[in-house]
Parts: structure tokens; sequence; C-alpha cells
């Protein structure tokens, strides 16, 4: 799990540092983010090894979803890859095919991820060589004609010895938030460089943000979107 974990903070930091690629070992994957206007219901990903050994990649994907503050991902055919494993000596490269297969019209913003990992050589495993997971998580978005920009709400919550940053979005489309800084009515200042989250169309998000109370009754944030810089006060609750 931690290993994981750890895959999917490497992957969120390149997302952002890098807007058309990724890489983790020897592979390399771009764009890093998929956005598919109506009425299209395909794109495209690009694989390429650039290690010196033959690797296996297999693809995956799930339905995105924000529940209650958590995200979720849920094994999915609305939306499917082809081909879903391949073998990349070095040097090649592979276009993956994205399809949502789903008939129905989207209504808003459909997110998914697409998970993306190398796998392990069992046979350097054998010869005492150790084999990581590399595991990248690619963000796809299928946008309705008539989507509404996002829309959200701020507030600071304090829970379990924590202040939660809260993000509503009424609004049909993601807000992606990243390099965020928070001065609070305490005089007290935090910040968090880098891919801090998205916030879903139709979601409620948080994000732990300092010790519970440092900030006091409320803070201005500033921080970097996907639509621009962002200047909010933000009310505690």
């Amino acid at each position: 799990m931690l290993d994981l974990l750890r895959c999917g903070l490497i992957a969120a930091s390149l997302a952002l540092a890098l807007p058309t690629l990724s890489w983790a070992e020897g592979l390399r994957v771009s764009p890093v983010l998929l956005e598919v206007p109506a009425p299209g219901a395909a794109t495209t990903l690009t694989l390429r090894n650039e290690g010196r050994e033959t690797i296996t990649v297999q693809a995956r994907t799930f339905r995105w979803t924000q529940d209650g503050g958590q995200e979720q991902l849920r094994r999915t055919n609305d939306v499917v890859v082809s081909p879903p494993a391949t073998r990349l000596p070095p040097g090649a490269t592979q276009t993956i095919r994205v399809v949502r297969t789903a008939k129905s019209v989207v209504r808003g913003e459909e997110a998914y991820r697409v998970i993306i990992n190398e796998v392990p050589d069992q046979g350097r495993r054998r010869n005492g060589s150790v084999a990581f997971a590399t595991e990248l998580r690619i963000p796809v978005f299928f946008v309705g004609r008539s989507a509404r920009n996002p829309e959200v709400a701020w507030a600071l919550r304090n829970s379990g010895g924590a202040t939660f940053l809260m993000a509503q979005n009424r609004g049909d489309t993601r807000l992606r938030l990243a390099d965020l800084r928070l001065a609070g009515a305490s005089g007290a200042s935090v910040s968090r460089p880098g891919l801090v989250g998205y916030v879903l169309g139709g979601s409620t998000m948080q994000w732990p943000v300092a010790p519970a109370g440092r900030l006091g009754g409320g803070a201005r944030l500033k921080a970097a979107t996907n639509l621009g810089a962002l200047d909010a006060q933000v009310p505690a609750r």
C-alpha cells in the first residue's frame, strides 16, 4: 500500500510540473491528462520505454468519484483501453486507445482514471534483484456540451486534531488546486507546493492543511488552478 501511495504521489507531482508527459523508471507516458469534449468518445495515450530492459505494461480504467471528502475508484467498462497490456522493448512506443463505450449522453463531466502499471519482471526477482511495481494514474474527463464551469465554495473545518480545507463544487467540471497558500486570521500561514488535488464537478473534497486551530477563525487562500490564479477568503465552519 505504501509503495502504491508513493507512486501515486510521484505521478501527481509529475502531472503538475510537466503537463505533457510523465515517467517512472524507464516508462514514459504522454499526455498526463486527457479531456474529450462532446461529441467525442475516444482519445489516445502514448507509452515509451526509455529504459534498458524490455518491460510489460498493463492499463485499466476506473470511474473516479468523490464522496464525503474522499476519493473513490471503481472498475468500469464504460471506458475501455486497447490494448490492455503490451510488452515494450527498449526505445519502443505503443499507442493506447481510450474509448468511452457507454451509450448514454455525457451530462456535465464524467471523470475516470486510467491506471498504468509496469509489471515487475519475475525473472529479475529470481536472480536476486529487486523489482518495483510502477503505477501511474492518468485523469480522463469526458465533458458534456453544456457543462458548467466549476463553482467552488471554500471553508475550513477542524476535526481530529487537524484543520481541513473543504471545497464544495456546485459546477459540472473539475477544479485542480496547486501551490496552495493560506494566511490565517491568527497570523499563522501554511503552504503546500505542488499538486494538492481535484474537486470534481458536483462533489465535495477536503484536504488536511494545518494542525487544528492554527489558522484561527478563517484564512485567505491563494492557489494556482486549471482556470488561473485563485484568491479567496475562506471562513471557518
